[in-house]
């Protein structure tokens, strides 16, 4: 309302103006056009996560769920891929799909958008925190997509369900959070990080945002179910 009233106020004062002057022909009010402001429905990117633990049996062992929270990196790579990703490659260099999970046994502290990795930043191993294993999704095995309607964004589904991250150790663990990359990372025989390849983080997320998250056996399986939604 405050900005119709200014361009109004603002044609007066022109047009008094073009009085003084002795300008003739068409009133400049009678041309001037009041913009109306324009609304915009709220536009952002919300993910989900989901964990089922399995026994060795198939039996529930623990059901976790929370919210994410979606890292700079990964919202500068979807504008990037969105609108132009040559303008600076350096910015998002691996651009490809966002569709691997990976989790992470490191204990972790307060989670924050600038982070580019799960914590530790290192591939775990024999008393040495970080991630653990990632697993790709794709389209037609677990990667889905629900359009856009009236009112409700679209809906973007990784889910692990029917190729869970397995665990044959041992020695008891657990874990602490998982993210959403667009690489791969290189593995060994048994599917475990054993380097952090070059890739880029949209999301991370924290089982509890502490040490507890979900302990983990030999013969276990977990299954993480990843939902964003856009807009």
């Amino acid at each position: 309302m405050k900005r119709v009233t200014t361009i109004a106020l603002f044609a007066g004062m022109f047009a008094v103006t073009v009085g003084i002057l002795g300008f003739s022909g068409n009133s400049a009010t009678a041309n001037m056009i009041s913009a109306i402001p324009q609304s915009q429905d709220n536009f952002g990117m919300l993910g989900h996560v989901e964990y089922k633990l399995f026994d060795e049996f198939g039996n529930i062992k623990q059901y976790m769920q929370n919210d994410n929270i979606v890292v700079q990196v990964g919202k500068d790579c979807v504008a990037r891929a969105v609108f132009d990703n040559s303008t600076n490659p350096n910015a998002c260099p691996n651009n490809g799909q966002f569709q691997w999970i990976a989790i992470g046994n490191k204990t972790a502290g307060d989670i924050d958008d600038t982070k580019t990795t799960l914590e530790g930043g290192v591939c775990a191993s024999s008393g040495v925190g970080g991630e653990m294993a990632r697993k790709q999704v794709t389209f037609g095995n677990g990667l889905s997509f629900t359009g856009a309607s009236a009112g409700a964004g679209t809906i973007v589904t990784l889910d692990l369900s029917q190729d869970p991250f397995t665990f044959s150790d041992d020695n008891k663990t657990a874990v602490i959070d998982s993210g959403v990359f667009n690489r791969d990372t290189s593995e060994d025989s048994e599917g475990q990080c054993t380097n952090l390849d070059t890739s880029e983080m949209f999301s991370q997320q924290q089982l509890n945002g502490n040490s507890v998250g979900i302990s983990v056996t030999a013969g276990d399986s977990l299954s993480v179910k990843w939902t964003i939604t856009i807009g």
